[in-house]
């Protein structure tokens, strides 16, 4: 590594723990623990702005944004690609690195930012980053603002993203997918968690993400009409499922609770409107009712048979056998590996 990449790649990383300073652990810091020095010199010759056009020229006036645009840009280098990113496919037990850096993302990132001011750019690094202040109820309070917008662009490796203005686009049709993209606009999270497996499938990934929760209902009490469901946090993660269901059944389903007994989420158990009941939409609920939810884990086990006129009709499985409904919980201030 020749000295001008040397000094450049020492400056941007200095410059990210500068200017982030209460980022755990320090972003600068981090990406070399990340990038081995034989790799360095390769991607400081990707953060060279020269005399590039569409970006600030390279004069003393200009000189701190261009330190911003190469630390954005080494920042979008590393986690959004497979140095740091993974992404786990059904049927595997382990995420594997997966790049989400189309062959031309500097050129597409300059075209954004290059001529920003560094204010502007670190507000893109900021999402490298969580929010030091962001607590469990900015999390509800963030999905109660819409579901993912299921349009593009996808949120890993989104080169536009900026921590004041980041909406939650991309897919919407798992319930995770929500919470994953509510937690990061939240900045209870930073894309460093995110991109550690932005599209999880399967227990082996979800529980990488969320640890093991803390149990709200256990499996072993049957959950009846007479069942009282314990309070939940405002903006904790919830998860809750049919044991008798095995593996195949094991992702249930993944909600925000708002804390007062209703919770937001995408890909719901629809609830019809009907006296008594708060209606709640498949595809998105903000003030849905906890309860109603874990209602359809809970009970007793319905097969479906061939009724009187010929329709399939729900009874109840004979011998009669109990769900296991379970339920847990997960403080978004004690995920694991958060930052």
């Amino acid at each position: 590594m020749n000295k001008d990449q040397l000094t450049r790649w020492n400056d941007t990383i200095g410059y990210l723990n500068t200017k982030f300073p209460l980022a755990v652990p320090k972003i600068g810091d981090h990406i070399n623990t990340i990038v081995g020095v034989a790799l360095r010199a390769a991607i400081s010759q990707q953060l060279a702005l020269g005399s590039t056009k569409g970006v600030h020229p390279n004069t003393n006036a200009n000189k701190n944004a261009r330190h911003a645009l190469r630390a954005l840009l080494l920042c979008q280098r590393v986690y959004f690609s497979d140095l740091w990113a993974k992404q786990n496919f059904v049927g595997q037990q382990v995420a594997v690195a997966l790049s989400s850096l189309d062959a031309n993302w500097k050129a597409l990132s300059l075209n954004t930012w290059g001529m920003r001011s560094e204010q502007s750019i670190c507000d893109a690094i900021a999402m490298f980053a969580i929010l030091p202040n962001a607590t469990a109820q900015d999390v509800s309070d963030t999905a109660k603002l819409g579901a993912p917008t299921g349009l593009p662009p996808a949120i890993a490796g989104n080169l536009n993203a900026a921590r004041s203005t980041f909406a939650v686009t991309g897919a919407a049709e798992t319930c995770y997918r929500g919470v994953l993209g509510w937690l990061l606009k939240s900045g209870v999270v930073s894309f460093r968690w995110f991109m550690q497996n932005a599209a999880p499938t399967g227990k082996a990934s979800l529980d990488d993400l969320f640890g093991d929760g803390i149990e709200v209902w256990p499996a072993s009490t049957p959950f009846t009409d007479a069942s009282v469901l314990p309070d939940v946090e405002a903006g904790y993660v919830v998860h809750m499922w049919n044991e008798n269901t095995g593996a195949a059944g094991w992702n249930g389903h993944w909600v925000i609770s708002n804390g007062d007994g209703t919770f937001c989420g995408v890909n719901n158990g629809e609830v019809k409107a009907r006296p008594g009941k708060v209606e709640v939409l498949k595809k998105y609920s903000n003030n849905g009712v906890l309860r109603a939810q874990f209602e359809g884990y809970g009970g007793n086990e319905m097969v479906e048979v061939v009724g009187p006129k010929g329709f399939l009709v729900l009874q109840e499985k004979q011998p009669v056998t109990a769900s296991r409904g379970r339920m847990v919980k997960f403080n978004p201030l004690n995920l694991p590996n958060r930052m």
